[in-house]
């Protein structure tokens, strides 16, 4: 048997340093994108595009890090109501992500491979959380 929560705190782990490499590279990819590629935002037409994919960055920024820290803290204590929290954020998160993958008005290639390892990460700690959510909520077992 897998034991879900060692599993679980070192997904954490690794995606506490991606999530920073992630956060960085697709800040600077966007401030590029909205210096150089502003023709194709269309910024005459209707200015909110790229504010909504700044707000969007930042709604995923503050959302995946208050998941990693209560997912991580709740591992570490092995108390199941912040993993509880953290799964239930993880879907806001999974859609952030999915904005910057397929409805951003400008994808790089680059940012192809970015978001979909960012996606694997996060639906791997969202199987190993559940895991590890279903045994802390079962009962001790004596037999």
């Amino acid at each position: 048997m897998v034991n879900a929560s060692l599993a679980y705190e070192i997904l954490m782990y690794i995606n506490s340093f991606y999530f920073g490499l992630f956060a960085t590279c697709e800040l600077g990819t966007l401030v590029l994108k909205s210096a150089v590629i502003t023709s194709l935002y269309e910024v005459q037409k209707d200015p909110t595009k790229i504010g909504q994919d700044y707000g969007v960055l930042f709604g995923l920024f503050v959302v995946e890090a208050t998941r990693l820290i209560l997912g991580r803290k709740g591992s570490l204590s092995e108390r199941d109501v912040p993993v509880l929290i953290s799964v239930v954020l993880t879907v806001p998160s999974i859609l952030g992500v999915l904005y910057l993958l397929i409805w951003q008005v400008v994808v790089l290639r680059i940012e192809y491979i970015w978001c979909t390892l960012m996606l694997t990460i996060q639906t791997l700690e969202l199987v190993f959380a559940s895991m590890f959510v279903v045994t802390m909520c079962k009962g001790p077992s004596y037999a």
